[in-house]
């Protein structure tokens, strides 16, 4: 009789794709955590108002030059082929150094458009991180693909934890903002040289293919233009108030699209790393496994994010006194208003992954068309009628009417089922609900901490 072995439930459970994700978003935002919690004190407001507008410039770069290298390798039936990656590496590399030869040849005009001349060299030398990046290996691609997730997390932690050790050195030795800058490249060139070193098979090599090329743009020119409005529309709020805030208040609120960002690394890894692959296999496997696969996959989990969320948009006063000295206090009003948008739309993006599956690319595009409209007249419309603070409470909201588009493109790919749209909508509502009973509890806590 053949002897199986069999693993204890812990280490299956530990081993699963959704706990890895979750293992690597908790390091992660442990480590965000910690590293504001130091840098706080160490550096001004200012230095955040600084890397706040260097990182939207490189994130809209970025974006808009973005044709889904991911979802194109996850999707192709040759995912997998030697040639076509290489094919991919390179027009990969290119762009990345492309883009730093353009950043760093227009980083002092830019500067003095944004009317910062004085940040003009630290632009340049954060364009570095595209070139840096461009060089990293597709194997985090093909391990999504095959979801084998394990080394593609621990790849993720070794990048977070270098840059997080280098920003708190460099902070200390330089109390300024060029730590933060130094530390995001290194921490960059750190994982491009992980992703070969952890990966078997990794190494990739020039090639040249026009016709490969040419579906690469096929596929991926909806997504890019999709890129280019979702990240202008997600940059928008910090171009027009870094025109209008002076860097020390603009870094409040930098410092508060940080913390929201640590439920934004959730939104983004769960449904493309664990969510997208599985409704690629479902889809392959027949239609009718999609329909089912697409609720059962993201049920339990979509739930419990929601309720975690309504209690940290509900607590998040608390939670910025509890972590940062008074001079961060007021960053509390943005960060409550900033984090309704990561909470709906990780359901807006396991929508897109599964849309995608079904081949409605043109979802992405008219999706952040919705987006566009709403920034437009809420956007537009708030910062007329309240000032700066309306302009953030319509980017909070931004994700709203994107949810019912989202609803209306699964009714026609015959996926919506509304009572389960429902029931994740209660969990963000119940997670309010326990968040402001926590906001109370803490306000009494420290008061009395404080009278004692």
């Amino acid at each position: 009789m053949a002897f199986v072995a069999t693993h204890p439930a812990w280490r299956r459970a530990m081993s699963s794709g959704v706990s890895l994700v979750a293992v690597t978003i908790i390091a992660s935002n442990l480590l965000r955590i910690a590293s504001t919690i130091i840098l706080t004190r160490v550096l001004s407001p200012l230095d955040f108002g600084v890397t706040g507008l260097t990182g939207a410039i490189l994130n809209i770069l970025l974006m808009i030059s973005d044709v889904g290298f991911g979802v194109y390798i996850i999707r192709h039936a040759r995912g997998d082929d030697g040639r076509l990656l290489d094919v991919i590496w390179t027009v990969r590399l290119v762009r990345g150094a492309g883009l730093t030869l353009l950043l760093a040849a227009f980083a002092g005009p830019l500067a003095g458009a944004l009317g910062k001349p004085e940040l003009g060299m630290a632009i340049a030398v954060t364009a570095l991180q595209f070139v840096l990046d461009g060089c990293s290996s597709l194997a985090p691609f093909t391990a999504v693909r095959d979801e084998k997730l394990a080394m593609l997390s621990l790849l993720d932690i070794a990048g977070a934890v270098t840059q997080t050790v280098a920003g708190v050195a460099l902070a200390l030795w330089l109390h300024s903002y060029w730590a933060i800058i130094w530390a995001g490249l290194i921490g960059t060139g750190i994982k491009s040289l992980l992703s070969y070193t952890l990966f078997p098979h990794a190494a990739r090599r020039f090639a040249c293919d026009a016709h490969e090329a040419r579906e690469l743009w096929r596929f991926g020119r909806t997504i890019a233009g999709a890129h280019t409005i979702q990240v202008l529309l997600s940059n928008v709020d910090k171009i027009a108030l870094s025109r209008i805030f002076p860097l020390g208040l603009f870094g409040l609120y930098s410092l508060a699209v940080n913390l929201s960002g640590a439920a934004s690394g959730f939104t983004t890894l769960y449904p493309s790393r664990i969510l997208l692959p599985a409704f690629a296999r479902a889809q392959r496997e027949g239609p009718g496994q999609l329909a089912l696969a697409y609720y059962d996959k993201k049920r339990a989990m979509m739930v419990f994010y929601m309720i975690a969320m309504g209690g940290f948009i509900a607590m998040a006063p608390s939670l910025v006194d509890l972590l940062y000295d008074p001079r961060y206090q007021a960053a509390a009003t943005y960060l409550r208003a900033l984090a309704l948008a990561p909470a709906i739309a990780m359901n807006n993006y396991a929508a897109r992954e599964v849309l995608i599956v079904v081949g409605r690319i043109h979802t992405l595009l008219y999706a952040n068309l919705v987006r566009l409209v709403w920034l437009l007249l809420a956007g537009v419309g708030g910062f007329v009628g309240f000032g700066p603070l309306g302009l953030v409470v319509a980017v909070g909201c931004i994700e709203l009417p994107v949810q019912v588009y989202c609803w209306y493109e699964l009714r026609r790919a015959g996926l919506l089922r509304i009572g389960e749209e429902a029931l994740i909508l209660a969990g963000l509502l119940l997670g309010i609900v326990l968040g402001m009973t926590g906001n109370l509890l803490y306000g009494a806590l420290s008061l009395a901490w404080r009278a004692g």
